[in-house]
């Protein structure tokens, strides 16, 4: 191993759970790997199998939907822990026992939904719903429809329910998907979205009420020591509807800007959330979530050592950090805890390993291009 790179390689904890190395697999949505029961197929199984025995710390699952009634999705798409909670557990506790069996511990994303930013079609109309009456991101022609005080409170049980069933599946803890990137969580988060009058509208407390409820109600029946984390964007980078700020641009945010970011960063922490997985951006900013090779690597680097000096919980960076050289020193001066990878990963499942071996120059390099993982491209 390169002298320079045993920091990444220092245990670390989120909660009291100890994790082997600073590195973990960043949460990516999956499709083609769930069964019509909801639960993981062989083929999701031995996809997060691949990523464990290539050396990460941690996974962290692609999103999994908590119900799938009020924003229903066609079976078979994702995974849904409390639609048959038999047969994800049943699947669920193979993929977990074979992940332990190579020391990395693993986290299931749960999730709300998309909200305005649904992709039509993906789910049918009359199951359109947001916040408070809103335009779809990408069909303004589409209008998604107020959730009801009772429906809020029917996602929160559900996300209970679904870290309960986690836990028994063998899963060492939950992410919640996500005050991030302009989803049916984040979007009850801004007052751009948010114009609801009940107590999850209007004031910051209100707003942020939803995502502080999962966590003390997970707490709750999970218990204390059960980690949660959450998929957190600092700064929602918009500056209108589908307008996203460009890197450098001096630009007005309507959605979460720094200062409220870092606000709501500490009272999430202070709800209980025991780390931050953290980045930059909503669906009107998609490029900042997902960045192309237009982005100079470590481009979240400032927004995560923002975040570290507010919190005392960890915090997660992704951004293009597969260059082990760029991870240490983002470890070493203190502006993460721990390094997330996720194209890098799916370029090359062994990278950790490689880089613990001193091996580098074999990493097969992901090239941020967005072609085969986000864009399927075809020839004829």
């Amino acid at each position: 191993m390169n002298k320079h790179h045993a920091v990444l390689f220092e245990a670390m904890n989120i909660g009291q759970l100890q994790l082997k190395n600073r590195y973990s697999m960043a949460p990516m949505g999956t499709l083609g790997c769930v069964d019509s029961d909801g639960a993981y197929n062989s083929r999701g199984i031995e996809y997060y199998i691949a990523r464990a025995k290539g050396g990460v710390g941690l996974i962290i699952t692609g999103v999994q939907m908590v119900e799938n009634e009020l924003e229903q999705f066609p079976m078979p798409s994702l995974p849904c822990p409390t639609h048959n909670p038999t047969a994800y557990i049943r699947s669920a506790k193979e993929m977990t026992e074979r992940v332990h069996a190579y020391g990395t511990k693993i986290f299931a994303q749960l999730t709300a939904g998309w909200g305005r930013s649904c992709i039509p079609g993906f789910t049918p109309k009359e199951k359109s719903i947001a916040p408070s009456e809103a335009a779809n991101r990408f069909d303004p022609s589409l209008t998604h429809r107020e959730l009801t005080t009772e429906e809020v409170q029917y996602f929160i049980r559900k996300f209970i329910e679904s870290a309960l069933i986690a836990k028994k599946a063998g899963y060492d803890g939950v992410e919640i998907h996500a005050v991030h990137e302009g989803y049916l969580l984040d979007q009850f988060t801004m007052k751009y979205f948010n114009k609801r009058t009940d107590q999850y509208g209007g004031s910051f407390e209100n707003r942020y009420r939803f995502a502080v409820e999962i966590v003390q109600g997970i707490k709750a029946a999970c218990g204390e020591k059960f980690p949660v984390s959450l998929r957190y964007s600092v700064k929602g980078q918009m500056k209108g509807f589908g307008q996203g700020i460009l890197p450098d641009e001096n630009a007005i945010e309507v959605g979460r800007d720094m200062e409220e970011g870092l606000l709501a960063a500490k009272h999430l922490e202070q709800a209980g959330y025991d780390a931050l997985n953290v980045d930059a951006g909503t669906y009107d900013s998609w490029y900042w979530n997902h960045p192309a090779n237009y982005f100079k690597p470590g481009m979240y680097t400032p927004y995560c050592k923002a975040v570290k000096e507010v919190v005392g919980i960890p915090v997660l960076m992704a951004g293009r950090m597969d260059d082990p050289d760029l991870a240490a020193k983002a470890v070493a001066q203190e502006a993460c805890d721990g390094i997330s990878l996720g194209r890098p990963l799916l370029a090359d499942p062994e990278l950790v390993n490689k880089v613990r071996r001193g091996n580098t120059t074999h990493v097969r390099p992901c090239l941020s291009c967005h072609l085969g993982c986000l864009v399927i491209v075809s020839s004829k």
